[in-house]
């Protein structure tokens, strides 16, 4: 690249970064080598025109215009006359009202030295880093919504929740549920779960009384009610939004014809229900009130009024076994019958062999 383009091209540099005095001090060298008549020396002088433009000299602009309004190549003189009538354009008056003047307001000198105290008190104050703004986490978010049920369970009274289980049958049993407010009435959180196990269609009949409330099932068999109980878990559940899993009845049975000796194991599963201060649950035993045939984990059951009592005890797995006898009266009846008739006989003969026979009348 020869000296004259690698100076062209700093000069439109200069020129496009708006330095139009060096832009001027690198044209001016080369209009000597490069008159107006040849091509590069017709550029050269329109950047220079430009360059004047730019600095406000406008009639040196307006004079090197009207020297290339005569240049043999077409291209320059259009590009002259251009830049020229704009030149000659006369300039118009611009209206007071386009501008803002901003008064100068003078400020007393004690404001001065008392602003100047103010601003280095300002930048003597560290501000500790706090990083970039991120977004709430998951966790976060659950934990929040966990905190708010149980304020709202809180706020709304003690609760006591009581399960009772009645076996009928070898494979029949009868479910209840009391729920009882230590409030004069029900509770929020009781009315909306009796109306959350009303949309379920549930077999449990709603008998509340005042503050206290009675859910009762006919009697059903014990695959039903797993079923029911699971049912009643998953409306606790959603009604109070925590996680409560679903309690489990297990059962083997062995006929003896006479009776069944029948095994009943129950899980409740309270790992995932948090402490809740005031909330108590209990599972109630009918029918079985020996309490020494119970085996319980973690609690140990108490015998009240011929019921059994095993608290539950919340964030454990609560298990209760017990193993009982039903029997089968009309089985029972039948052998009570023939061991009657077989005593009746054996102690006729042997009546008849002490020599005491029927009476008989006289010749």
């Amino acid at each position: 690249m020869s000296n004259s383009a690698s100076a062209k091209q700093a000069a439109e540099a200069a020129l496009d970064k708006g330095d139009y005095s060096l832009c001027i001090k690198i044209i001016d060298p080369l209009l000597l080598s490069y008159s107006a008549a040849t091509s590069i020396g017709a550029q050269l002088r329109l950047l220079k025109v430009t360059a004047h433009m730019g600095k406000g000299d406008e009639q040196k602009a307006i004079d090197i215009c009207q020297m290339l309004s005569n240049n043999k190549d077409a291209t320059i003189r259009q590009q002259a006359k251009q830049l020229l009538s704009i030149l000659d354009a006369p300039s118009l008056p611009r209206p007071s009202n386009w501008s803002v003047k901003i008064p100068k307001i003078e400020m007393d000198p004690s404001l001065k030295s008392s602003f100047r105290q103010t601003k280095r008190q300002k930048e003597k104050v560290n501000h500790p880093p706090t990083g970039p703004t991120k977004n709430l986490e998951f966790g976060f978010s659950i934990i929040t919504i966990l905190i708010i049920s149980l304020i709202t369970f809180l706020l709304s009274g003690c609760v006591d929740i009581s399960t009772n289980l009645s076996v009928t049958g070898s494979d029949r049993l009868k479910i209840s549920l009391d729920i009882d407010s230590i409030s004069d009435k029900s509770i929020p959180w009781q009315v909306e779960f009796a109306d959350n196990l009303a949309k379920e269609h549930s077999i449990l009949k709603n008998q509340t009384k005042g503050n206290k409330q009675h859910f009762e099932a006919p009697t059903i068999r014990i695959e039903e009610g797993n079923e029911l109980l699971k049912q009643i878990a998953s409306v606790a559940s959603k009604t109070s939004g925590f996680k409560i899993n679903k309690p489990e009845i297990i059962t083997t049975n062995r006929n003896w014809i006479i009776g069944t000796r029948q095994n009943l194991k129950i899980y409740f599963d309270l790992r995932d229900l948090p402490k809740i201060p005031g909330l108590k649950l209990n599972l109630i035993m009918h029918d079985i009130s020996n309490k020494n045939k119970f085996k319980t984990k973690p609690q140990e059951p108490t015998l009240k009024k011929g019921l059994t009592f095993l608290n539950l005890e919340i964030g454990q797995i609560n298990q209760l076994e017990v193993s009982y006898w039903k029997w089968n009266l009309i089985s029972v009846g039948i052998i009570l019958i023939i061991s009657l008739t077989l005593i009746s006989i054996f102690l006729q003969t042997f009546r008849l062999k002490m020599g005491f026979g029927f009476p008989e009348l006289p010749p």
